[in-house]
């Protein structure tokens, strides 16, 4: 299955694999839990995005980045340039020989010395800069602590050299204490004020004027809520806050004049270019070793920041917090594993892809290529579902912190901002679904209906309701907007937010909403049925609604739906996507561009919108238009002119994002219709298509060990390009298909369901799961007596099942065995 090549790199570094998945600027290490890159001049920036639930940081592997508190566009502490082609700004680590005058970086930016040797270790929660310049070795690591709001740099020098060494450490940052991006730089820095407290050796910054506007002081009126901090553990002998005076007149961060100076003339206070700006002297024998470290400090206070100052500056108490963030991932992501005959898909769907969702989607909210910061009301709702196998109760707090961004008439805010709790109502239909289709995977997973008592309030009504009645009222609204076809109207776009401009006068069909409402219906008259049967809890039986006749009520619903789309949406050959405010088609062979789409085929096939004829149909039409080597395309051909009657997709250069490239959150789903439809070969295909470790780097350019959220598709001229990694749902949902449709292991309402759809080279492959309460061992073996498309045989401690479904366990706790035999 793969295409790359494999190498036994060099095992004197830290971190080297024995054995490893390998290109030509770096390695996966043997567990898989570190990306290391040894040419600094990647394609473009290969970052990590390091984050706890309130803090983080982007660093990439130049050592360029920034650092965000609560929100990553409106609480940025540290400025930084989005310039992916230099990505020299951020925060640094000057090396001064104070014998020779010869400066060096301990990451590549923003000086870019000559290393004798150079690695970057991208980890689960810490990057860390190995680098040997002059006969000094040093080793930088960035991290969050785990739980506390300071950003921590370990530093460990090595004198290798054959004589003592006098050396100058200068910390550099540049503060933004506030809203990035931001065009109004030289605006923006008249409001903040730094100080330097020379007992702690630490500069303090705070911002007197935020640019989030308040209802009640009105805009530019309120002072930005935390003050910052940087400081380091050894004694600071000269320090600096204004920028000029550090680079020099028309200097750069390359070769600062003030790292040149003996003595320097501090700048502090409110009428300079704030920066931070901490130099410290290290004396080394031949030989030695010294240990050191900095601290980036956010509080709510002044003296909160000095608290956390106060507990961090200690180099071992440093050591113990990288200790501990080291093994909170490790536990975190310990229960469910996966072994299959492709390396690097085990490691990325044992670490790297729901890392990628947590500290990247859920948490951070932040990449490279999109600082967010807002929650997107079906995104972070998609991405929480990472959760459901190792710790389920986060899916449901993040469940019902999107239920309180809900309006008492079922509409919801496309996103919000926290903080600042400023949002933008959708007039997309499928945003109001997503509470739904969450709520019953958590439900699946976890068997427990009663959680939909849990209660949120509207944003537009204090009167708390259970979330069956939030969901409820979505189902509601959606029905409200049902064309007289009966189909969907698709509003302000779909899933699709760039088909922007499809329903504005809310006569535009959404035949995908259809393909997806479908699903949803069959999945809530379930869980109505069962709420009739065992009550699920007294809030939901104080919801004034009569649960079985609802049950019947959607299931007639669906059938029409089903009847609808069949008869309005079939092309001949394939679903269409939509249809216009004028009536007219989208996603049709009539169409000259975009005459096929690729989530009107797949859900038809996930929610058995389509009869088997019309399912082979769909699906061979996606493999002859869409299937690309770059991965499932989501459209084809690309658009070629903007056509406002659609919407801003049609603005993207041919064969960019959404507009003819693949669209990573959509190409996974392809897999899943693939795997229904025992498409082994296409799903081996798709599989390694998407797979960002078997790319060709310098075709790809992104990076290797993350997804991202599109890949160029063959109307550029960059065909296999990917870009805007980190920040994409397609994280979390690679790593949910390759889990419940590839192994096959989905939950369901009373069982778990092996049902493995191998790829055609696949001989076998292995999970531990863990199941309400149990853990599972499950071994999958290829067997070529079984017939196609027959189910698997599954046997479970021994004896063997009359079904593919496993039973929800009689008690927690235990261990179980299971063998599978599939086709």
């Amino acid at each position: 299955m793969s295409t790359v090549v494999r190498t036994t790199p060099d095992s004197s570094e830290r971190g080297r694999a024995a054995i490893g998945v390998a290109n030509r600027y770096g390695y996966f290490s043997a567990d898989g839990a570190e990306y290391c890159i040894t040419d600094p001049k990647t394609p473009r920036p290969w970052v990590n995005i390091i984050a706890n639930p309130r803090m983080g940081l982007a660093v990439s592997q130049t050592g360029s980045g920034f650092t965000w508190i609560d929100n990553s566009q409106l609480a940025v502490i540290t400025r930084w340039q989005q310039d992916l082609a230099q990505d020299s700004s951020g925060k640094f680590l000057y090396v001064r020989d104070a014998d020779s005058g010869e400066v060096w970086s301990l990451s590549p930016a923003p000086v870019w010395a000559k290393y004798d040797r150079y690695t970057c270790h991208h980890g689960l929660g810490y990057s860390t800069f190995v680098t040997e310049f002059g006969g000094i070795r040093a080793e930088w690591t960035l991290f969050c602590h785990v739980s506390e709001t300071v950003e921590l740099w370990r530093v460990e020098l090595h004198n290798r050299s054959d004589r003592s060494r006098r050396l100058e450490l200068c910390a550099y940052l540049e503060w933004c204490c506030g809203v990035a991006p931001s065009p109004r730089r030289e605006f923006h820095k008249l409001f903040i004020e730094t100080e330097f407290d020379a007992r702690r050796g630490a500069v303090f910054a705070r911002n007197h004027m935020w640019e989030v506007p308040s209802e009640r002081d009105g805009h530019w009126n309120t002072d930005f809520p935390y003050v910052s901090a940087l400081a380091c553990t050894e004694p600071v002998f000269s320090a600096q806050g204004d920028k000029v005076a550090f680079v020099g007149r028309y200097g750069d961060l390359k070769s600062p004049e003030a790292l040149q100076q003996d003595l320097w003339q501090p700048a502090f206070g409110r009428h300079e270019d704030a920066v931070a700006a901490l130099r410290s002297v290290v004396e080394l024998r031949r030989g030695e070793r010294r240990r050191l470290g900095y601290a980036l400090a956010v509080g709510e206070s002044h003296e909160g920041t000095e608290r956390l100052l106060d507990g961090m500056l200690d180099v071992d108490v440093m050591d113990r917090a990288l200790d501990e963030v080291r093994s909170s991932w490790r536990e975190r992501l310990a229960a469910h594993r996966v072994e299959t005959p492709e390396p690097s898909l085990n490691f990325l769907t044992n670490d790297w892809l729901r890392y990628q969702a947590i500290s990247g989607r859920i948490w951070g909210r932040c990449g490279y290529y999109q600082q967010s910061g807002a929650y997107g009301f079906r995104d972070q709702l998609q991405d929480s579902q990472v959760w459901l196998t190792i710790e389920p109760e986060r899916c449901r707090e993040q469940i019902r912190l999107h239920a309180e961004h809900q309006f008492a008439d079922g509409s919801v805010y496309h996103w919000w901002h926290p903080l600042s709790e400023q949002g933008h109502i959708t007039r997309m239909t499928d945003d109001l679904l997503w509470l739904a289709f969450v709520a019953t995977n958590y439900i699946k997973e976890t068997g427990d209906l009663g959680f939909l008592s849990d209660v949120a309030r509207f944003i537009d009504d204090e009167q708390p309701q259970p979330l069956v009645e939030h969901v409820r009222r979505a189902f509601t609204r959606v029905f409200e907007r049902i064309s007289p076809r009966g189909l969907p109207y698709i509003g302000a776009g779909d899933w699709n937010d760039g088909l922007s401009a499809v329903g504005l006068q809310e006569r535009g069909e959404s035949i995908w909403l259809g393909h997806f409402l479908v699903g949803l219906l069959a999945d809530w008259a379930e869980i109505y049925r069962r709420i009739a049967t065992k009550r699920g809890g007294t809030a939901v039986s104080a919801v004034n609604c009569d649960w079985e006749e609802s049950a019947v009520e959607f299931e007639r619903r669906r059938e029409k739906l089903i009847a609808a789309i069949n008869e309005h949406g079939w092309d001949g050959k394939w679903y269409l996507r939509a249809t216009l405010d004028d009536g007219s088609k989208l996603g049709s062979a009539e169409n000259r561009v975009a005459r096929i789409f690729l989530n009107a085929q797949t859900w038809a096939v996930l929610n058995d919108v389509a009869p088997a004829e019309r399912a082979a149909q769909c699906m061979a039409a996606v493999r002859k238009h869409l299937v690309s080597d770059a991965g499932a395309l989501l459209l084809a051909p690309a658009f070629d002119q903007p056509d406002p009657k659609i919407g801003y997709i049609t603005r993207y250069a041919p064969g960019l994002r959404e507009n003819g490239g693949v669209y990573t959150h959509a190409a996974t789903w392809a897999i899943a219709a693939a795997c229904k439809l025992r498409d082994h070969e296409l799903v081996g295909r798709l599989l390694t298509a998407m797979n960002p470790a078997l790319k060709d780097p310098d075709k790809y350019w992104a990076e290797p060990y993350v997804t991202p959220g599109n890949v160029d598709g063959p109307s550029s001229p960059h065909h296999g390009r990917g870009g805007w990694t980190w920040y994409t749902g397609s994280a979390a949902w690679l790593h949910r298909v390759v889990n419940e449709w590839v192994l096959g292991v989905r939950p369901e309402w009373d069982g778990l369901r092996i049902d493995p759809c191998l790829p055609s080279d696949w001989k076998r492959a292995s999970m531990t799961r863990p199941w309400r309460g149990c853990t599972y061992d499950i071994r999958i073996e290829r067997s070529n007596e079984l017939a196609e498309g027959a189910p698997a045989e599954v046997m479970m401690d021994g004896t063997k099942l009359a079904t593919n479904v496993v039973a929800p366990p009689a008690e927690a706790g235990e261990r179980h065995d299971v063998q599978v035999r599939c086709r």
